[in-house]
C-alpha cells in the first residue's frame, strides 16, 4: 500500500507547510498522480471489465468506425477503437483517461484557497477509489473540473460545450446542464426556460437512445443486475458535510473567502444527493462524484475563517490525520479494497505479463 501513501504523504506536507502550488513541488505531484492513476496494472474493481470490453468491442474484425461513433458515449468508444489498432491497448486508454483526469483535478485545485489540502481531501475517495478504476467516469469529471476551474472566464456556449464533450465519454455528465442553465445571467423567466430546454435535450435524448439510460437504470435503481455500494454513505458524507458548512457560513464565508455562486448551486446539490443513497447507493455515489470540487473547495477555505496561525495549523494537520485514516480504512475495511492491493505498475512488469488476472476468463 505503499504508493498510496505515498500519494497521500506529498501534498500532506506541502498542505502543513503551506507551500505555494506555483513552483516545482507542485508540478512532482501531479506527476507522480498521474504515473501512478495511469500506469496501474491490474489495479481496480474495472480492470478486468475494461480488459473483456476492449478485446470484445473493438478488437474483432467486424467492428467499424462507424458504428462504434452511433454508439452510446462514442467519445470512449473512439479512444479504445485507437487504442486497439496501434501499441497500447487498455494500458494507452488508461493513459490518456489519467491524463484527462489529473489536468482537471489539479486545475481546480489551484483555484481553491489552500490547493494541496483540496488535494489531500480528494486523494483517497476521488483519486485511488475511482480514478484508478472508473475510466470512462474519470474522463468525464476530468473535463467538469476544468470546466468549474475556469468557470467565470467560460461563456454559455463553451460551457455547453465541455458538458457535451463530458457526456460523449459517461452519459451522466450532461446532468451538469443543469448547474449551466442556473448559473445564466438571464431574466428569471428565461433562465426557468433554459433549465426547462435542459431537461427536455435530457429527455430527448433518452427517447433517442433510451438504452443510455436503461443500463444505467438497470445497474443504479432497479433490475436483477442493480449494484450496491455500501461506502456510498461516505463519498456522499464527505462532500455533504463540506457543502452544509458552507451554506450554514454564507456570509462569512463572502468576507473572508469570497463569494462564488456555483459554490452554492454544487453544495445544495450535495445535500439533495444524501437521501438518494438510499434509492440507488451507486447511482447517488456516481453523480455525487461531479460535486467533489464543493468538498475540496469548502474543506481548503476553512483555515480562512479561523482567526489564529495555531488554530489553522491544527486544523490543516486535523485535514490530514482524517485524510490518511480515510485512506487506510478503505483500504483495509472495503469490501472491493482487495482489487487495489498491492499495487502494482505496469512500467515495472515483465515483457510478457498477462493483460488479465488468472483465472478470471
Amino acid at each position: 500500500m505503499g504508493p498510496y501513501f505515498l500519494m497521500m504523504a506529498l501534498p500532506s506536507v506541502a498542505a502543513l507547510v503551506r507551500a505555494r502550488a506555483a513552483g516545482l513541488f507542485f508540478l512532482l505531484v501531479c506527476l507522480v498522480y498521474w504515473v501512478l492513476v495511469a500506469f496501474r496494472f491490474q489495479v481496480g474493481m474495472d480492470w478486468d471489465n475494461y480488459i473483456l470490453i476492449q478485446h470484445g468491442d473493438y478488437v474483432l474484425p467486424n467492428v467499424h468506425l462507424g458504428d462504434i461513433i452511433a454508439r452510446r458515449e462514442p467519445g470512449f468508444g473512439l479512444l479504445s477503437w485507437f487504442a486497439a489498432k496501434i501499441w497500447g491497448g487498455i494500458i494507452l486508454v488508461n493513459v490518456v483517461s489519467a491524463a484527462v483526469f489529473c489536468t482537471g483535478f489539479f486545475l481546480f485545485a489551484r483555484r481553491c484557497p489552500e490547493p494541496f489540502i483540496a488535494i489531500v481531501v480528494a486523494t483517497p475517495l476521488l483519486v485511488i477509489a475511482f480514478a484508478m478504476s472508473g475510466v470512462r467516469q474519470a474522463i468525464a469529471i476530468g473535463i467538469i473540473c476544468a470546466l468549474f476551474a475556469s468557470w467565470d472566464r467560460r461563456s454559455l456556449i463553451a460551457r455547453v460545450a465541455m458538458v457535451l464533450l463530458a457526456s460523449l465519454f459517461h452519459f451522466s455528465a450532461v446532468f451538469v446542464l443543469v448547474f449551466i442553465a442556473l448559473a445564466a445571467r438571464l431574466q428569471p423567466l428565461v433562465r426557468a426556460a433554459a433549465l426547462g430546454a435542459v431537461f427536455l435535450l435530457i429527455a430527448l435524448t433518452i427517447y433517442i437512445d433510451p438504452t443510455a439510460v436503461s443500463a444505467y437504470s438497470e445497474l443504479y435503481v432497479s433490475g436483477q443486475r442493480k449494484l450496491e455500494a455500501p461506502g456510498a454513505i461516505a463519498h456522499v458524507g464527505v462532500i455533504a458535510s463540506a457543502a452544509l458548512v458552507y451554506l450554514m457560513n454564507r456570509r462569512r464565508w463572502a468576507r473572508f473567502v469570497g463569494r462564488d455562486p456555483l459554490q452554492t448551486q454544487l453544495a445544495i446539490a450535495a445535500l439533495l444527493s444524501v437521501p438518494f443513497v438510499i434509492v440507488s447507493s451507486v447511482g447517488a455515489y456516481r453523480f455525487a462524484l461531479y460535486l467533489w470540487p464543493v468538498a475540496m473547495y469548502v474543506w481548503s477555505g476553512v483555515p480562512r475563517m479561523i482567526a489564529t496561525r495555531p488554530a489553522q495549523t491544527f486544523y490543516r494537520f486535523l485535514i490530514v490525520i482524517a485524510s490518511t485514516t480515510m485512506l487506510w480504512g478503505w483500504l483495509t475495511f472495503a469490501n472491493n479494497a482487495s482489487a487495489w492491493r498491492p499495487y502494482k505498475s505496469w512500467l515495472l512488469q515483465p515483457d510478457d505479463a498477462p493483460l488479465l488476472r488468472r483465472g478470471r476468463l
